[in-house]
């Protein structure tokens, strides 16, 4: 007897890739916070979105990365608001930029005006960097661990210090054409 017969087959693995841009949960324990407030408020807007697993979504918004040297930047396009205690609290992350080094990264954000590209941006937070994996027409970094800056505890009211644990990105992009 075949008990193997209505097994469902695997999911391929573009199924399992995140979605398009930049994906990330900023820390999920603080957004639950917030959203039991009885004023707690979530919006994610102009290219943002809060995706059904309650992550952030922020579309690719150009830039560049050279998989030979590891460096470049990647930019993305959107606007998440995290608000409270009658508007006491708030967070903003707009139109959040990857930034890649040798050795490591920093996700920055535009600081003031986002909606301007001359913004000032500040790092919220730094990673590790990894190498991207090539799958199909992706590259796909999963799981960046983030730790957050001296100037993106400044952005959380100093609630959490400098080089506490966030929650991990993930990003998906166009891989770039061969020349």
């Amino acid at each position: 007897m075949n008990n193997h017969a209505d097994a469902v087959p695997a999911a391929p693995a573009q199924d399992l890739l995140p979605p398009e841009g930049l994906t990330w949960g900023v820390k999920r324990s603080f957004v639950r916070y917030l959203t039991s407030l009885p004023d707690g408020a979530v919006a994610a807007i102009e290219g943002a979105s809060v995706l059904e697993s309650g992550f952030f979504n922020f579309v690719p918004d150009g830039g560049s990365f050279d998989p030979a040297t590891g460096t470049g930047t990647l930019r993305f396009r959107g606007d998440v608001r995290l608000e409270g205690h009658f508007g006491m609290m708030f967070v903003q992350i707009a139109n959040p930029w990857i930034e890649f080094v040798p050795g490591g990264g920093s996700l920055t954000v535009a600081f003031g005006e986002p909606a301007d590209n001359a913004a000032e941006r500040i790092p919220l937070v730094t990673f590790e960097a990894a190498a991207p994996q090539a799958i199909g027409e992706s590259l796909v970094w999963q799981g960046l661990e983030t730790r957050l800056t001296r100037d993106g505890s400044d952005v959380f009211n100093h609630q959490y210090s400098t080089g506490q644990v966030m929650d991990p990105l993930s990003i998906r992009v166009p891989a770039p054409r061969a020349g």
